[in-house]
This record gives C-alpha cells, sequence and structure tokens, in this order.
C-alpha cells in the first residue's frame, strides 16, 4: 500500500546510524525506530528532509521531500492511530560502511484506525528503500513496497 508511511522507519535505521555499525546492528534497532513512526509527531519537515533526498522516485511517482511531506499529513489526518513493526529476521540490508548506494527491505506488520477507532485495518507489507549517500548521510532515493495481506 502507497500510504503505509511507517517504510522510511527503515532507512532512518541506515542513515541515523554511525556509519561503522555493521548490518546485525542496524537491525537492532529497527524495533526503535518503528516506535517513532508510529507516533504522528515524529513526522516533521525535518525529519522528512534528514530521511530523504531532495528528489525522490516515491511509489513510482517523482516527488519533491516537501511533497514526500504533505503526502505523510494527508496520511496522518485519515489514520491518525498506527502502529508498525518489522516482521522478525526480515530486515535486510546492503549498506556496508562507507556505501555511495545501498538497499534495505523488510516485512512490516501494521496496523490503522481513525480518529475514532471505527475504521480499523491491519496487513503486512513488503518494503523497499534505495538509498544513496548524499552530504555524508544515506537519504532514501526510491521509496516502494506491495501488500502481503491485509484484513
Amino acid at each position: 500500500m502507497r500510504h503505509l508511511r511507517a517504510t522510511l522507519l527503515i532507512v532512518a535505521l541506515a542513515a541515523s546510524t554511525p556509519a561503522l555499525a555493521g548490518p546485525a546492528e542496524r537491525d537492532a534497532h529497527m524495533d526503535e525506530y518503528l516506535t517513532i513512526w508510529s507516533r504522528n509527531g515524529a513526522v516533521t519537515p525535518a525529519t522528512v528532509d534528514r530521511l530523504y533526498a531532495g528528489r525522490v522516485i516515491y511509489y513510482g511517482r517523482p516527488m519533491s521531500s516537501a511533497a514526500v511531506f504533505r503526502d505523510k499529513l494527508a496520511f496522518i489526518r485519515t489514520w491518525p492511530r498506527r502502529s508498525y513493526e518489522a516482521v522478525p529476521g526480515t530486515v535486510t540490508n546492503d549498506c556496508g560502511d562507507g556505501a555511495a548506494r545501498c538497499r534495505v527491505t523488510a516485512l512490516m506488520r501494521w496496523s490503522r484506525a481513525d480518529a475514532a477507532g471505527r475504521r480499523r485495518q491491519s496487513g503486512t507489507n513488503s518494503v523497499r528503500l534505495d538509498l544513496a549517500r548524499q552530504d555524508g548521510a544515506l537519504k532514501i532515493v526510491r521509496e516502494s513496497g506491495r501488500p502481503v495481506g491485509s484484513r
């Protein structure tokens, strides 16, 4: 689903972990980032700018990071109650020390509800983030995913 916003959590993991941290250490921090992105206040222009390149292929569409932020805010207004978690053992990345480009993938369980809790949905998505080093940090240059299952 295009509107599952926790996907940028995976890149937050890669972008904010020191360059010398290995894949296992980055994977160990996944739950912390998923928790952050399950909260509405975590989605800010500064966070999006830190995680995304200025131009991104966002679910097949070229967009600016500002447009990504607006899209995320629209999603939060519709689904203010969200929860995301990586399926244990599914996070993979090829983000080696000092890599100029890499990819992070995972299966993510999600649930969401409207403000009143009347409309509820849940499922599992595959998530793929292509990252490129810009200004010393890995940033999302392409974000994609697809539903694996939902209810």
